[in-house]
């Protein structure tokens, strides 16, 4: 294999959210301040911003107000559950949650930005395939 492929690069990465046994959500160390540009940019906007009206639109960037510390992060709607819910993923951190809709808001161009969180899958693991995989939710994993 080429050194330059994907299956052999190698980054710094810190752990953010675990989805199961063999998949979970990382952030370059690289992008540190990235994070905290965003966390204080989305902080100012958005408690002032619109939230959305109508059919949000799926591959579009908003402002979730996260309901375990009330602050504001990047997310994309990911299914409408009725007309006052919606289900979100914060693309910054890989976790997702049912908000209000009055909870998701517009946020400017300039925040529309990629993620600074990638999805990663353990590569190599033999996990039987009738397991459920949530079952390893107790999984302690060091990043």
């Amino acid at each position: 294999m080429d050194g330059d492929t994907e299956y052999n690069k190698v980054e710094d990465v810190v752990g953010c959210h675990v989805e199961d046994a063999v998949t979970f959500w990382a952030q370059n160390v690289s992008r540190c301040n990235d994070l905290l540009k965003l966390s204080c940019a989305l902080a100012d906007v958005c408690p002032r911003a619109n939230a959305i009206f109508g059919k949000p639109d799926f591959s579009k960037i908003y402002g979730g107000c996260f309901s375990e510390d009330g602050c504001w992060y990047r997310c994309t709607v990911q299914q409408v559950i009725n007309d006052e819910k919606c289900q979100v993923l914060y693309i910054d951190y890989g976790n997702s949650e049912i908000l209000n809709r009055s909870e998701i808001v517009e946020i400017p161009v300039n925040l529309q930005c990629p993620s600074v969180a990638k999805k990663y899958k353990l590569w190599g693991l033999q996990i039987p395939t009738d397991q459920n995989l949530n079952m390893f939710d107790q999984v302690s994993y060091r990043f």
